[in-house]
């Protein structure tokens, strides 16, 4: 008799730690380099990303902002849609590379926007 309460009430606290304690942790979705070799001064800027909602959006993110000179690369946390991007200020800036992810897609004569950063 015990052990048809306890297992289940075990397995139901579990359950509620594992709840509680989601919020304590970060997981990356997705992490890149973009450079070989770090340059010897990075500094970072967090976005808080519309539309950042799975590994293949961050992939996609990643495509957008790739072409921008001086990023040295990119974490993403899709749980929260937020991007942490390093990039080498003496070849680009926060607006560039927030420029470079906000542009607008056409598709079948449709403009869209894959990503929005929240202000």
């Amino acid at each position: 008799m015990k052990k048809v309460v306890i297992i289940p009430a075990a397995v139901l606290l579990l359950i509620l730690v594992a709840f509680a304690t989601t919020g304590a942790y970060r997981v990356p979705t997705l992490e890149i380099e973009f450079v070989k070799e770090r340059p010897a001064v990075v500094a970072s800027v967090e976005y808080t990303v519309d539309g950042l909602t799975c590994r293949g959006k961050s992939r996609g993110f990643a495509g957008m902002i790739s072409g921008v000179e001086g990023v040295v690369s990119l974490t993403t946390y899709v749980r929260t849609n937020t991007a942490i991007v390093e990039y080498d200020p003496a070849l680009t800036n926060p607006v560039e590379i927030e420029t470079a992810f906000e542009g607008p897609i056409i598709h079948e004569g449709e403009e869209d926007f894959l990503f929005k950063a929240k202000k």
